[in-house]
């Protein structure tokens, strides 16, 4: 599919040029041929693309279903640090690599859940909070946790409310729903469902592929941060500093100043509705459905907030609002990325934001911005006319650099556009200085009697995490 987009862009890349040639004078006969033509090739491809992707969707569905199915999905309870619990759960797929839990997926990689500890170690009693989180898990885990459920959503079409779903199911099932639910009255994901979410999650997502992903049993995540010194910058790119010194070593004033990093963990939220004809037709395929979909509305959301978030109350503290250092991108024309063959325009500060960037931080950088901006840039051009880095290499339509100054640009509809003033429309640096705190504990809430007229079930979905920008001087943000 990746070649139908290469050419989508080369035929649109090719359109916009032709337009822009012609400008306000009317089109010759040979041009609006021309004009025709790419426009229907545009259609075409544009047709191919979404056919390819309703299939790669069904087959992902397909996939999914399959893989929720099999018996190695029944996980069992690990409550003890013992050999027989990690072993019937590393025989089913399950790691457990530097302390950390991972959870095979029907896309054969596997995702980072939690820390052993939340499986194997005793019950925190420092921390309630964190004390919820082990229980609730461990009671996920059970096999009984998993029937009841698949039996739950099964009962949710049947009955016109929540509350007799689940006052329909036997005694031992409510017992092992109640001890998933959490205090907001949603019950804990299968964790092989949650593991689905999460790595479609990471593969949608543009800042979780590029940002650090910490995973926490708590609301919080904290470790020391790194803060730029006054006059030399983070010299140091981590918490460790080196130089050489003698037998009485002592800090330096160049050295970077540490404070407490902090990642307040906030609650995502992703709903849709069902019929209940879909809903009684197969339980996996309602699983099946949530990781899909499921996975790809959380990935906008999570992008969202990544980007733009406040950091307030409700949101992530967004790259863009990290205290990263800003550099001025404007154009030629006033709050646009811009420039003319006789006005250098954005061209040359491009260039400056790329090299006020740390060294350090150079060689892991990579450049964030919406799609129509990077349109602009690759529209700059030269005193000449010629576009200075165009969209496409060799005949100027032959196939597509995957940089912008030799370094990778990635998209997300999210990032601010140009055309206001002050607007941040360029993420360049080491993107993993951004921290994601990922607590594995995504539950659902089902809503009956508020659909029963329309027939349809509610669904709802929670996500639990955070993000902060750990080292603000990896980043630099281009603003018009």
């Amino acid at each position: 599919m990746s070649i139908l987009v290469h050419e989508l862009e080369a035929v649109t890349t090719k359109y916009a040029a032709l337009v822009n040639e012609i400008g306000k004078e009317s089109p010759t006969a040979e041009q609006s041929t021309e004009l025709d033509s790419l426009h229907a090739k545009g259609l075409e491809l544009k047709g191919k693309i979404e056919e390819e992707r309703g299939q790669s969707r069904t087959k992902d569905m397909a996939l999914i279903h399959d893989f929720l199915n099999r018996p190695a999905g029944s996980v069992p309870h690990p409550v003890n640090d013992d050999k027989d619990s990690r072993k019937i759960l590393t025989d089913m797929g399950w790691e457990c690599k530097n302390g950390i839990v991972l959870a095979p997926t029907s896309l054969g990689k596997t995702v980072e859940m939690f820390g052993e500890e939340v499986l194997f170690g005793p019950i925190p009693t420092d921390d309630e909070q964190a004390a919820n989180f082990f229980r609730m898990t461990r009671a996920a885990f059970q096999p009984t946790y998993r029937k009841a459920y698949e039996k739950l959503l099964r009962n949710c079409t049947r009955y016109r409310s929540e509350s007799m779903a689940f006052a329909m199911m036997t005694g031992e099932e409510q017992k092992a729903l109640s001890e998933g639910s959490d205090v907001g009255g949603g019950f804990l994901v299968p964790p092989d469902v949650q593991a689905e979410i999460l790595v479609r999650v990471a593969q949608r997502a543009i800042m979780r592929r590029l940002a650090r992903v910490v995973t926490t049993s708590r609301d919080a995540l904290r470790f020391p941060r790194v803060a730029a010194h006054a006059t030399s910058g983070s010299i140091y790119s981590s918490g460790f500093v080196g130089g050489w010194v003698g037998e009485t070593p002592a800090f330096a004033e160049t050295d970077p100043a540490f404070g407490m990093f902090e990642v307040s963990v906030k609650k995502l939220r992703v709903a849709t509705k069902l019929s209940n004809d879909f809903l009684s037709d197969a339980v996996a395929n309602v699983l099946a459905f949530l990781a899909q979909n499921g996975a790809e509305n959380m990935a906008l959301v999570e992008d969202d907030g990544f980007i733009n978030g406040t950091g307030d109350a409700l949101q992530p503290q967004g790259i863009l609002n990290g205290g990263a250092t800003t550099v001025d991108v404007e154009g030629s024309t006033a709050n646009y990325v811009l420039n003319t063959t006789a006005a250098t325009g954005t061209a040359p500060k491009l260039i400056t934001l790329a090299y006020t960037l740390p060294s350090q931080y150079a060689q892991g950088a990579s450049w964030l911005m919406k799609r129509s901006i990077e349109g602009a840039i690759r529209k700059l051009v030269d005193a000449s006319g010629r576009f200075m880095w165009p969209p496409l290499s060799g005949s100027g339509f032959a196939g597509a650099p995957p940089d912008l100054l030799s370094y990778p640009v990635y998209n997300s509809e999210f990032m601010p556009t140009d055309g206001t003033d002050t607007n941040k429309v360029l993420v360049f640096g080491d993107i993993s200085a951004y921290v994601i705190a990922q607590r594995a504990q995504i539950t659902t809430v089902v809503l009956r009697e508020r659909f029963a007229d329309t027939d349809q079930t509610g669904i709802i979905l929670f996500e639990r995490v955070g993000g902060a920008l750990w080292n603000e001087d990896a980043i630099r943000i281009g603003v018009v």
